[in-house]
């Protein structure tokens, strides 16, 4: 037997050494981490994009919410003031004047006034009511009511006497991913109906 053939054989068999394996493992974890971290960055930004366009939302509502009360009272003539459907409570005193106010516009824009200076910030935390799909302004939760982590603050500031009113809507949250997040929203409302000019 030619015992010189077989250990000749073993000497041309080649293997992967440790280092090799070691090196092949670690290409193989960053090619797989690099896009998993991509992925979770997206993630993460589409969850913020959804929180923003549901804040936005719930602070356009506000808006359009007041300038249909303005646009009733003026279409329907039965009032002299043009912001009559806004309560007194609610509605600065004077020009340059600030009011916090609450309003639940699912209940058809019930306004609710809130005890507080504008320099404070009041906020308004909002439910979401399951029967009816709407986010609400409630004293707490109850039966039907489901806490979102949405908050809300209206503020109303007269800029010219009976012809301008600035609504600035702030909406806070807080996200899992990120810290206390806020968008504001405002808008400038004028007397349009000619009558009451």
């Amino acid at each position: 037997m030619n015992h010189s053939n077989g250990q000749k054989n073993n000497k041309n068999q080649k293997g992967f050494t440790l280092i090799e394996t070691l090196v092949a493992i670690f290409i193989l974890l960053i090619s797989t981490t690099g896009p998993l971290t991509f992925a979770q960055s997206g993630l993460r930004a589409s969850f913020l994009a959804r929180d923003q366009i549901g804040a936005f939302y719930l602070a356009q509502d506000v808006i359009e919410t007041i300038k249909n009360l303005r646009d009733n009272t003026g279409l329907s003539g039965a009032s002299s003031d043009w912001l009559g459907g806004i309560p007194l409570e609610c509605r600065p005193e004077s020009v340059g004047v600030t009011k916090v106010c609450n309003m639940d516009t699912a209940q058809s824009g019930v306004f609710n006034t809130i005890a507080c200076d504008f320099e404070e910030g009041c906020t308004t935390p909002l439910y979401y009511e399951n029967a009816s799909r709407q986010f609400v302004v409630a004293s707490g939760p109850s039966s039907g009511l489901t806490a979102s982590k949405y908050t809300r603050t209206i503020y109303l500031i007269e800029l010219e006497d009976n012809r301008e009113m600035q609504i600035v809507v702030e909406v806070k949250w807080e996200s899992n991913f990120f810290s206390e997040k806020r968008i504001v929203v405002q808008e400038n409302i004028y007397n349009w109906v000619p009558a009451l000019n």
